[in-house]
């Protein structure tokens, strides 16, 4: 008959171990280990609310385990069946659980790809394949801890940007793993991580620079290398203030020059208006509209299609002016920037730009001092003269 006895199980007492003996923990109710094919085997066996209950964790040395891993091991799978989760019950829960490989295939096809813009979901895509999923895509959904997020993030660091925005999907991602009954409500591993701080990287442009953009895109080395529209798509983009995607896709059907508006039906904020100035009205009226091209700045190549970028024409036009290195966005930041120091007030200028969110906008205020300081001007003075007080000119101080 085997021999079974009660000990603390230590690794004297594994070694110990005679053949078919079992050993059941003295301090671990429930934890045993049995010598059983001339290999130590650890299990917990526990009867708990009149149910019979085993759970084999392991053979002694098999992929590192000790006496210690057992033993937590088993205070875990005990602590399990007190709670009236029994390991048959765990074993079918684990077996359906997925892996974030696998729940990131889930969510790009069930969300991303059906409710958010193409652009978007591109950029998950991207931020999935070369960073999140090489860092964590092996882990069971279950088992993701806020540590491996914080490793993954840190690892990162040389790239900000890109590890704070990979945080961010993450969570996305565990807020649909929540949905889908894969871990439980409010325990997301990403929420309570610490960010790297990032640097703006806007750029405005003076009102210098901006002329000498303009001598570039009228220079006869643009006009060579590059076709009318694509010039003239970057005069719109700086006269406007628009996205490049949202000039790029812009049709005649949106454009209602009567009442210098446009109407977009898809942009990055949604459906939205967009105000224009007299010059960016000229600028269309004088843009020849080719036969058959719903476009107003179709593609060189085939004017069926739109324009597909602008950035290697940008290349151009900023290396004439001067002023490499100067990115397409921050033609957008100039155009807010000249509207805030034209007095325009922030509400106004979100406006222009289709900002969705004030604190978009607010990145602009440091940059309205100007008609902030001549209003200023005018009341000190006006105050001094009715003191009777002689006022001076801020070109005195």
């Amino acid at each position: 008959m085997a021999a079974h006895r009660k000990s603390k199980i230590t690794i004297k007492v594994v070694e110990a171990l005679k053949p078919g003996e079992t050993v059941m923990d003295t301090d671990e109710p429930g934890f045993g280990v049995r010598l059983q094919s001339k290999a130590p085997h650890y299990f917990v066996r526990k009867f708990a609310k009149g149910q019979r209950h085993f759970q084999s964790i392991g053979e002694h040395g098999a992929g590192g385990l000790t006496v210690s891993n057992a033993r937590d091991r088993a205070s875990r799978i005990i602590m399990d069946i007190r709670d009236g989760v029994s390991p048959a019950e765990r074993r079918a829960h684990e077996r359906g659980m997925p892996t974030i490989t696998e729940l990131a295939e889930q969510w790009l096809a069930l969300h991303v790809d059906s409710k958010l813009k193409p652009t978007t979901a591109g950029g998950y895509r991207s931020a999935l394949h070369t960073l999140i999923l090489p860092a964590i895509g092996k882990i069971s959904v279950d088992k993701l801890t806020e540590k491996d997020l914080a490793t993954m993030h840190h690892d990162a660091r040389s790239r900000p940007y890109a590890a704070n925005r990979s945080l961010a999907i993450v969570s996305k991602l565990m807020s649909f793993a929540e949905r889908q009954g894969f871990r439980p409500k409010g325990e997301n591993p990403a929420s309570g991580l610490e960010r790297f701080r990032e640097q703006k990287r806007e750029r405005f442009l003076s009102i210098e620079e901006l002329g000498a953009i303009g001598a570039a895109l009228s220079s006869p080395e643009a006009a060579e290398h590059h076709a009318p529209q694509t010039l003239a798509a970057i005069a719109f983009l700086l006269l406007t203030g628009m996205r490049m995607n949202e000039v790029l896709k812009l049709r005649w059907a949106e454009v209602d020059l009567d009442r210098g508006m446009l109407f977009l039906s898809d942009s990055k904020t949604g459906q939205k208006p967009v105000v224009l100035g007299l010059p960016a009205i000229e600028l269309l009226l004088g843009t020849s509209r080719m036969a058959r091209s719903p476009w107003v700045f179709p593609s060189p190549l085939d004017p069926r299609k739109p324009m597909y970028d602008l950035r290697k024409s940008w290349g151009t036009v900023s290396r004439l002016a001067g002023l490499e290195g100067v990115r397409l966005h921050d033609l957008r930041h100039s155009f807010a920037a000249v509207a805030a120091s034209s007095g325009g007030s922030l509400p106004m200028i979100g406006r222009l730009l289709g900002h969705s969110q004030v604190q978009t906008t607010q990145r602009y205020a440091h940059l309205a001092h100007d008609p902030l300081r001549q209003l200023a001007d005018d009341a000190s003075m006006a105050i001094a003269g009715a003191l009777e007080k002689k006022s001076i000119t801020r070109d005195q101080i």
